[in-house]
This record gives structure tokens, sequence and C-alpha cells, in this order.
């Protein structure tokens, strides 16, 4: 059993001991009945990142999260919080060390922002420190609206709100559930930018979302599931490199196309027309995109542009998955 190195009782020399993950699980499952809603997962949180869990709808990423945080009971499987083991030596520690927000943010709509963060830093802590407050207020763009109720609020001020709400106490990791969810473009604007400022604050991020070209901009690693189980895990651009196409794309002058195309296959390269002025070009024997450049270039053709066009989070997302493409919904109003 792992012991929790804030621990006033432990016993260890931690000195020397490398920095444990911010969370991790191991053949983490939750049964219902027959019913697998999460089926042996095992991923790592590491310390100072924003890690993006997400899956199509029914994945599981909601009773993952509840599970992390004590709220389900896994019916198999360990999760370890802050180096400490579920329901082990220093669970309760670890715990207050973690914020979270799930579903809905708990806010007071008769309170004002000042008030609502305030009034939870008691239940937390049992005192109250203005000054934390303010920076709080701050860090979530909410200064100049922090004697407002939030009755007045848009629903990403709102958002906000209840993410300040889960940073009281200085948490080392925050854990939040589609926080973006049913946002405008600008309200997940601000939350994308928030949540690339948490870690210089010193907290590490979980957000499971739905917005997945928010996810790709805001997320340094990525958990994803499909029907409760892990599909992969790894840095952001680590994935979306795997499921990138190796093929370059040529931009030439249109009499330039054709008498390209013979030169590349010449050098056992496949290449075939895009449009009129484009190539698609698989290179061949090793060959990099400098090399193909300079292969044209001796036969006298000159590309406007080389380039390798990276796949977006989401079209990585749907080939993983195997989901079918969903038209986006309408912003709400």
């Amino acid at each position: 059993m792992a012991d929790c190195p804030s621990d006033p009782e432990c016993e260890h020399e931690f000195m020397n001991t490398p920095t444990p993950p911010a969370a991790q699980v191991r053949d983490l499952t939750k049964t219902y009945g027959t019913h697998h809603v999460v089926n042996r997962l095992n991923f790592t949180i590491p310390v100072g990142a924003v890690v993006g869990l997400i899956g199509p709808n029914g994945a599981g990423k909601t009773t993952t999260m509840k599970m992390m945080l004590g709220l389900v009971e896994p019916s198999v499987g360990q999760v370890e919080l802050l180096g400490c083991e579920h329901r082990g030596h220093g669970w309760s520690s670890s715990l207050q060390r973690v914020g979270s927000m799930i579903e809905e943010p708990p806010i007071y709509s008769r309170m004002t922002a000042r008030e609502n963060l305030r009034y939870q830093s008691l239940a937390v802590s049992g005192s109250v420190d203005d000054d934390q407050i303010d920076g709080l207020l701050r860090l979530v763009d909410l200064h100049d609206r922090a004697d407002d109720r939030p009755r007045a609020y848009s629903l990403g001020m709102k958002q906000r709100l209840g993410i300040a709400i889960t940073m009281i106490g200085a948490p080392e990791l925050v854990i939040l559930d589609e926080p973006a969810n049913g946002l405008d473009p600008a309200g997940i604007l601000e939350i994308r930018n928030l949540l690339r400022r948490l870690p210089e604050a010193g907290t590490t991020v979980l957000v499971s979302s739905h917005q997945l070209a928010e996810v790709q901009q805001a997320c340094d690693q990525l958990v994803i599931l499909a029907n409760g189980e892990l599909v992969t895990e790894g840095s952001t651009q680590a994935i979306l490199d795997a499921n990138t196409s190796s093929a370059l794309t040529i931009e030439l002058r249109p009499d330039e196309v054709v008498p390209a195309i013979d030169v590349l296959a010449g050098a056992g390269c496949a290449a075939q027309s895009i449009n009129a002025i484009s190539l698609s070009v698989e290179p061949g024997n090793g060959m990099t995109g400098r090399d193909l450049s300079r292969l044209l270039s001796s036969a006298g053709i000159h590309p406007e542009s080389l380039s390798r066009p990276q796949i977006s989070l989401e079209q990585a997302f749907l080939e993983m998955t195997n989901q079918p493409a969903s038209p986006v919904p309408a912003p709400a109003h």
C-alpha cells in the first residue's frame, strides 16, 4: 500500500524519491449488473499538466472522475491521488488537496461571487483569507464583478466562478467535468485560457470535454475512452502525430504537376494530384521533405510550398473510437 508523502505519520524518507504522479488509476472498473460502465482503466495524470479526458457519450468519463474522488465506489481496481491510495493511509488528507467540479458548479445565487468564495472557504478550512479570495477572483477574471450576484452572470462567468471555488485552499489537483458545456465560443475561449493558467498557480488539471478543438489547444496530455475502456493516453502532440499521415502536400504551378509526378515516381515516391496545383506525396526510401524539394529542383521544378497537414484531434478521435461524424450543435443562447 502506498504511503502519503504529505502525511506526518509517514516514516519513509522522500527526499530522494521521484515525485509521484498527481493521480493514477490501475484496473479501475465499475459494473452495474452485467454492464461495465468502466472496464479495467489504467492511466496516469502527470504533475503540472492539463490533461483532457475525452470520449463519446457513455464512455465512462464522469463515472471515472467520481471514482477518482471517492464519490462512487469502484467494483475493481485502485485509485491513487497525490501519492495516497484510495481508502488507504492518508487518503482523507489527499482529498483535501484536490478540488473538483462535477456536473454543476456549487454556487448560491443569492450570494455575491465574493460571498460565495468566503462561504466555501469557511466550509473547507474554517477560516477566510481575503487576500486568497481576491487572488482567485483575479485568476478567473471576475474581480470587477466580485460584488454582483451570479444570477446576473453569463453561463461562462458562472463556470469560472465554479472553478474559482474548486481552487479554494490552493489544491494540487483539480478535476473538472465538462466546464465548457453549453458555452458560446467566447465562453469556451475564457475557460480554455483559464485552464492554461491553472498550472502556473501550481495546480494539475484533469478536465473532461466534448469541445475537441478546445481540448487540442488547452491540454498537454490526453486520456481517450470508448465504451468504458482506454483507447490511448499520451501527450496531445504524440497522439496527433501517431494518427497523422506521412504524406506531404506539395504546391506547384499548374504546368509542373504532371512532370513532378513523373520525377517523384522515378524516385520511388507515390504521388497523386489533389487539385490543379497540389500533389499528395508519400515519400519513399526514407526521403524527407527537404530531399523531395531537392529532387524536384534538380529537375527544374520549384515547389511553391511543401508541408505535412496534421490531422485534427476531432479527426483522430473519430478514427480511434470508430465514431461517425456528427453535426456541431448550435451554441446555447
